[in-house]
């Protein structure tokens, strides 16, 4: 019996299944790698150390040139991102404009949650610790609650991972993956966020990334 027929009398599971399978095998394997050592690296220091300890540790490694990469990187995750990616697209493949559209929605609407309803008033580093026990990098307007999850990294994980998506096995996808990670990074980095906020912040982008092309693309199909 074929692989379809099992999809044609066993449901929609195996059809889910089948989704999901075409979107893994679009991913090259070293991105997999590449998350994953930063998914079991956040897992273990998220576990094992405060998180006010953890940020003080990570505080104390600070050169000029991160000071200015960080402070200009961080708006990879930026939300106007969104309607950027969704015009260009417009002009390229339009259901792939939806896809960041519907994205950049989800993005919004699940920050909001978190941040407003569920963990609101949670103090980021400059509330928790005071900004005289850190370094600052000059010209960054700092924020001081609603730390948990960090929607910048979210941001970045869901518009990176739909391009990893849409370029397919393509080299370029090692880019996407660090520009995500860049951006997360720069958040804890500009003492805007810990690292437990931007490590829930990319499980939650790449979630977002899924459940948009699905929406856009529900038989798995592809669309580069």
């Amino acid at each position: 019996m074929s692989y379809n027929k099992v999809i044609t009398s066993d449901g929609s599971f195996k059809k889910q299944q089948s989704i999901f399978s075409n979107v893994f095998l679009s991913i090259r394997k070293e991105v997999f790698i590449i998350y994953g050592l930063f998914f079991l690296g956040s897992l273990f220091m998220v576990s094992a150390f405060n998180k006010l300890t953890l940020h003080l540790e990570i505080n104390k490694f600070h050169f000029s040139f991160l000071d200015s990469f960080f402070k200009y990187t961080t708006f990879l995750g930026d939300g106007v991102m969104f309607g950027v990616l969704t015009l260009i697209f417009l002009f390229v493949k339009r259901k792939m404009a939806l896809v960041f559209a519907i994205s950049g929605i989800l993005t919004l609407l699940i920050t909001y949650i978190f941040k407003k309803i569920i963990f609101s008033g949670m103090p980021r580093p400059a509330a928790a610790l005071g900004e005289e026990s850190l370094h600052l990098v000059e010209g960054v307007k700092m924020a001081f609650w609603n730390t948990f999850p960090s929607g910048h990294t979210i941001t970045a994980f869901a518009i990176f991972t739909i391009l990893c998506l849409y370029f397919k096995k393509c080299v370029s996808q090692y880019l996407w993956i660090g520009l995500a990670l860049i951006a997360g990074i720069s958040r804890v980095y500009l003492s805007q966020h810990f690292w437990g906020d931007i490590f829930v912040g990319s499980i939650l982008g790449i979630l977002i990334a899924f459940i948009s092309v699905n929406l856009v693309f529900p038989k798995g199909k592809s669309f580069s």
